[in-house]
């Protein structure tokens, strides 16, 4: 029986030294961390389409001769930029005008040699008054056709055509050789000194939040090295292009130029909104049930903040919130953190 007490004795005694390692605490977690400083900048939310320019109406001119003939010579492509007074065509005249021209010139040459004769015969009163009123008259009329013809450029066995401002050549509507009537357009000229137009579809919901002088950057889609115009909205459609289902929405380009000319696809960048504002990277902001928030750094511990998010761009959202905009923000390893966190930075990579 002593024996039995002095054994209970023991194992109490002993006891408390083999559970003295579970009863200490366990070092609280440090999760290793990168951060970076709040910024404070202008910010813009934007809406992207696919777009093509066109030359307004009221910047483009239909260049024509003004009379039939065989295009001779076209000295221009579309596309390329001219200069007033620059030759652009050239054209034949058709020998039907050439021959009409000719005809009238020997019937106004016939005429004037009955009108001397005939007043020769006058004179020797071998011809009446009558008879040189009447010749006068003949005369008279073969100098108008003559007129007409010189009119109508029937003279020119050639004609050009020039630019009359300067500008770039939207599209050619002749090819070399053709045979034209008077009055039909060769070309269509667009000015330069008149911005040209740019069409974007959008979806409607996108459509919905563009209004007229939003700024915009129009970037050309196969240029090898691609340089933005600015831009300005126009206005929208209001209705559905049956075509392509979307929304059709026009800017105006500040300038026209040849790497731009009608057709060209563009890239378009409409600014819908745009403000300075407070931004952190894309991944310091994390969202869960309590909605989104950020982790700022206190010292070597891990706040949790609760923000509201606002303009997004592929890189960086910006925030609002009771925040500290001097302590940095959590932009890797804030999916292991909890609030009150220790947490600490990588160590330096040592130098070689």
């Amino acid at each position: 029986m002593k024996r039995l007490a002095l054994l209970v004795l023991t194992v109490y005694a002993v006891a408390p030294a083999f559970a003295a390692p579970d009863a200490a605490e366990a070092p609280p977690p440090t999760v290793e961390i990168q951060s970076a400083p709040l910024r404070q900048k202008q910010i813009s939310e934007t809406i992207s389409g696919i777009g093509a320019v066109s030359a307004s109406d009221e910047a483009t001119t239909d260049i024509s001769f003004l009379h039939a003939g065989q295009v001779a010579s076209l000295d221009v492509h579309t596309g390329e930029r001219v200069t007033n007074g620059q030759k652009l065509a050239e054209l034949t005249a058709d020998p039907s005008a050439i021959q009409n021209f000719e005809r009238a010139v020997a019937n106004l040459s016939f005429a004037q040699r009955d009108l001397e004769r005939t007043r020769t015969l006058l004179a020797q009163h071998l011809a009446t008054n009558a008879q040189v009123a009447a010749a006068q008259k003949a005369y008279d009329d073969a100098a108008a056709a003559v007129a007409t013809e010189r009119k109508l450029g029937d003279d020119k066995p050639t004609e050009m055509a020039t630019a009359p401002f300067d500008g770039f050549v939207v599209k050619l509507m002749v090819a070399l050789g053709d045979r034209i009537q008077q009055n039909t357009p060769l070309m269509k000229l667009a000015r330069t000194d008149v911005g040209a137009r740019i069409v974007v579809g959008l979806p409607p919901d996108q459509a919905a939040r563009i209004a007229a002088g939003m700024e915009a950057r129009v970037t050309p889609v196969m240029d090898a090295n691609p340089k933005s115009s600015e831009a300005r909205v126009g206005g929208t459609s209001g209705s559905i292009n049956p075509s392509t289902r979307l929304i059709d929405c026009w800017l105006r380009l500040a300038h026209a130029t040849d790497k731009i000319a009608e057709g060209t696809t563009v890239t378009v960048t409409i600014v819908v909104a745009q403000h300075v504002g407070w931004v952190v990277a894309r991944q310091a902001v994390l969202k869960d049930d309590r909605g989104t928030y950020i982790f700022q750094v206190d010292g070597a511990v891990a706040r949790r903040v609760d923000v509201k998010t606002d303009i997004e761009t592929d890189d960086e959202t910006e925030i609002s919130g009771p925040f500290d905009p001097k302590k940095d923000v959590v932009i890797q390893g804030n999916y292991e953190l909890q609030d009150g966190m220790s947490v600490r930075m990588p160590a330096p990579i040592p130098s070689k």
